[in-house]
């Protein structure tokens, strides 16, 4: 028996850190398990990570936004001017249908690439 596999997404692609992110959104049905890694390029941001999950966001076969539901942070973390990167954050027997990182800027600037990824138990 296979198991599946969500394979890592770039969800942020060297996004401005001077301001508000949102990653694009990554549909995580029948996943239990999913990571968020974040990885500051550059600069001295601060500000906060937050990973949060949907059940009443829905996507059609292209990935159409038909109904924007809620969004429920779960993990975040404070990044801190000089702080260490990479951010890791592993998100353990989720049942929500779809992920999506957030960055809220508080000073500084800097540059981020963000990765969803996750599997089956």
């Amino acid at each position: 028996m296979s198991k599946k596999v969500l394979p890592k997404k770039k969800v942020i692609s060297a996004g401005d850190m001077s301001g508000n992110l949102t990653s694009s959104v990554v549909h995580i049905y029948q996943i239990d398990n999913f990571y968020v890694q974040c990885n500051i390029l550059s600069g001295s941001p601060t500000g906060t990570l937050a990973v949060q999950v949907s059940g009443d966001h829905e996507e059609d076969m292209q990935g159409v936004v038909t109904v924007a539901g809620n969004w429920i942070t779960v993990t975040s973390s404070a990044v801190t001017a000089g702080a260490g990167s990479p951010f890791f954050f592993d998100i353990n027997q989720s049942s929500a249908q779809y992920a999506r990182l957030i960055y809220t800027a508080t000073s500084g600037s800097g540059s981020l690439d963000a990765f969803i990824g996750g599997k089956e138990i």
